[in-house]
């Protein structure tokens, strides 16, 4: 087998995964795929090419996701050499993907003015399942006028430019022939990119002027900062929960105050009217609401008619429970077990069920018409989940609380950061990040970073928060540019199978 089957694929997934590990590096992007063409076209089969996709979609991921192998040993409490075998498993199957693309590319070939990559890109990125999602377009949040486009079609159409703009760089460096038509693609992708670009910078001034006349919402944000190994000990919980009110008496008399995910860490019946006052901080202001993640119960908790959710409380000053969120999307292996009801009979699985999942978006109401989405842990980087809380409730700020102790002293909270972002643009709101160990921090709905907190340092934030009400393009219509690039893949494909038919 040719080498290079192995060693460009290898080249172009350190090239893609850089820009997530150092964001600075975000024009590595728009060259990561030219190794990956030159070893599709050099593989002697399309099973090489296959396998190409795939070693590229497997060391991107041990690359960009390496701090995974702690978070499974530490969450799994599995052997480090055994949660190594697991990552390599998950970078695997998470690899088919570029395997797949691989495969289209070598099948159907490059298109008119190699444009075909690009739709086989989006269609890919759109379907297939990731369990931490991730986009090209989240490889530019350092590159704000090229990511301003999510308002009209989401995350994909800088991944539409992006991996046009490789396909046809290709083209121009290894290709033979006249040099118009060598240069003629990558022309058009230029374009493509000038386009996406003077749309971002109008739209950095417009959204600019919109937050210069928003109304703001103070807030103060709580990082408790209770490392992993302190959480869901029974002996240590009182200590962690007089931590977050020892830090929530630092704040000014703001009108919202905020805790993370987990931040209360008994079990809380999901009926129950008001929160006991000793769990209850103190607050300056007396009008103030507050919001705190923790787990809640239906039922009788370990018993078939139990039920358990990951749950964001809203209360006034007095603990009176004025409505409640449950996590709709949960994270697999972590919060629940695929295929549970398959594998409840097994004895030693008694917990098979996990969390369950919530019904739906709901916001919280605060005066002045502000409504505040509550998304849990990883909800901030789904943009169909975000955008259903804009549109169907109307929110008009966003928070996310989180507990990223999970990831360690790793990149691990910067890239959750780095991957959450574009929902501020998606939606053009305001995105609040309460984090437990960090990072705490406000995007605002240019996507850009305002503030942040240190990550593992008890900390607060106060600050203010726009409040927007602007209905963009993609919260109205959702994913039409996507779903429009499917059905186009999939008349390509079923054009290419029917030439292949008829020429058997």
């Amino acid at each position: 087998m040719n080498l290079s089957i192995i060693l460009l694929p290898t080249l172009a997934a350190a090239l893609l995964a850089a820009p997530y590990l150092e964001p600075w590096l975000f024009p590595l992007a728009w060259i990561a795929f030219v190794p990956l063409f030159r070893a599709i076209d050099g593989a002697a089969s399309l099973r090489q090419a296959v396998l190409a996709g795939w070693v590229m979609g497997i060391v991107a991921h041990v690359m960009g996701f390496h701090w995974l192998t702690y978070t499974i040993s530490v969450f799994g409490g599995l052997p480090f050499a055994v949660s190594v075998l697991v990552f390599l498993l998950y970078a695997a199957l998470q690899g088919i993907a570029m395997a797949l693309f691989a495969l289209l590319v070598r099948a159907i070939g490059r298109g008119p003015l190699m444009i075909f990559p690009a739709l086989f890109w989006v269609a890919l990125e759109f379907h297939f399942p990731l369990l931490f999602p991730w986009y090209i377009a989240n490889s530019q949040v350092a590159f704000l006028w090229v990511i301003q486009t999510a308002d009209l079609v989401g995350p994909y159409g800088t991944g539409f430019i992006v991996m046009w703009f490789n396909a046809a760089l290709y083209h121009a460096l290894f290709t033979t022939g006249e040099a118009r038509r060598k240069i003629l693609p990558l022309a058009y992708a230029c374009l493509a990119l000038i386009v996406a670009l003077f749309y971002g910078y109008q739209r950095l001034q417009s959204v600019d002027a919109e937050i210069a006349g928003a109304r703001k919402l103070s807030v103060g944000a709580v990082q408790g900062n209770v490392d992993i190994d302190m959480k869901w000990n029974p002996i240590l919980a009182q200590k962690n929960l007089d931590q977050h009110r020892r830090l929530t008496g630092d704040l000014d008399a703001v009108p919202l105050v905020i805790w993370p995910e987990s931040a209360v860490e008994a079990l809380i019946p999901e009926n129950l009217q008001a929160l006991p006052l000793d769990v209850m901080p103190a607050f300056k202001n007396e009008r103030a609401y507050f919001i705190f993640g923790a787990k809640s119960f239906r039922g009788n908790p370990g018993q078939t008619n139990g039920k358990a959710f990951n749950t964001a409380f809203f209360t006034d000053t007095r603990g009176r429970i004025l409505a409640r969120y449950h996590k709709q999307v949960l994270l697999a292996f972590g919060e629940y077990l695929p295929f549970a009801k398959l594998l409840s009979w097994i004895p030693a699985l008694p917990m098979a069920d996990g969390f369950t999942p919530g019904p739906g978006p709901v916001v919280f109401h605060l005066p002045r018409a502000v409504r505040v989405a509550p998304l849990i842990c990883y909800e901030d980087l789904l943009p169909e989940v975000v955008r259903r809380f804009v549109s169907e409730t109307r929110a008009n700020v966003l928070i996310n609380l989180t507990n990223d102790a999970w990831y360690g002293q790793s990149v691990g909270p910067w890239q959750h950061l780095q991957l959450a972002q574009s929902r501020a643009i998606e939606t053009r709101r305001s995105l609040l990040r309460v984090t437990n160990t960090g990072v705490t921090s406000l995007v605002n709905a240019k996507g850009e970073l305002v503030k942040t907190l240190p990550m593992f340092k008890a900390a607060v934030m106060q600050t203010e928060v726009d409040v927007l009400n602007e209905e963009t393009y993609y919260v109205r219509f959702g994913d039409w540019f996507a779903w429009a690039i499917t059905v186009v893949v999939l008349a390509l494909g079923l054009f290419h199978l029917k030439r292949a038919w008829q020429s058997a």
